[in-house]
């Protein structure tokens, strides 16, 4: 692999304009998230459009992407250009705060900034994509998800796992309720890295799904569980 492109099985992310790069992270809300009955998906701080790339392979969906930062929607745009689906995907550069649409959305996607408060390295601009308090607020990305949501509308978000609560807490909020939560561990001996958050726009009760995703097996950290490798098969040219 080359630091500046990245192939997967039906489609390659060039990354050398965007300060974020292919993670596992994304991947595995690309993977996980439910596209039954999506038809116009929402991607906020798409980076590279490797989320969106991944859902438009999973469905038949149109689906926008919003991102802040110039080079990141350029190199969105590229990806997107040079995939199956470019006629499916649209790149749009704003703050999610300052995005309108004219209709709602089905299914609102997020790999969201997880830092908060401090830089962590020596790219500013990596920094900057990655901090929670700089562009993006959790409860400017809760409350824009709310006002972009369609009735009956589902948020998929993947976050570190001691964040848990509070954005729990900033969902019910906002009237957005949680549905499905999967732990996803390096090992099964290890604690939960991340959390998988999937909330709907609904004043109904919902039935709560709760598990947890292994990576790795125990025995050897290049040996992936098949729990993994058949989430990510689809994608990944190893699988």
């Amino acid at each position: 692999m080359s630091n500046t492109h990245f192939r997967f099985k039906q489609f390659t992310i060039h990354q050398d304009l965007c300060s974020m790069k292919v993670g596992t992270d994304g991947v595995l809300l690309g993977a996980w998230t439910n596209i039954d009955n999506a038809k116009c998906i929402l991607d906020i701080g798409t980076g590279t459009g490797l989320i969106a790339l991944m859902l438009a392979q999973r469905s038949d969906a149109t689906i926008t992407a919003v991102d802040a930062e110039v080079n990141a929607c350029e190199q969105a745009k590229i990806n997107f250009n040079g995939s199956p689906w470019a006629g499916r995907l649209q790149i749009v550069h704003s703050k999610i705060q300052d995005f309108h649409s004219d209709h709602p959305f089905d299914l609102i996607v997020s790999n969201p900034p997880y830092f908060s408060g401090y830089y962590s390295s020596d790219d500013l601009s990596r920094d900057i994509a990655r901090s929670a308090d700089v562009l993006l607020s959790y409860e400017d990305l809760i409350a824009s998800a709310k006002k972009l949501l369609a009735v009956n509308g589902r948020l998929s978000l993947i976050l570190p796992a001691d964040l848990q609560e509070r954005i729990i807490e900033l969902a019910n909020q906002h009237e957005l309720i949680l549905s499905r939560l999967t732990f996803v561990k390096t090992k099964k001996n290890k604690a939960a890295k991340r959390v998988l958050l999937e909330f709907v726009n609904t004043s109904t009760e919902v039935k709560i799904i709760l598990d947890e995703l292994i990576i790795q097996s125990d025995d050897n950290s290049r040996v992936y569980t098949q729990e993994y490798i058949s989430l990510t098969k689809d994608f990944y040219l190893a699988f």
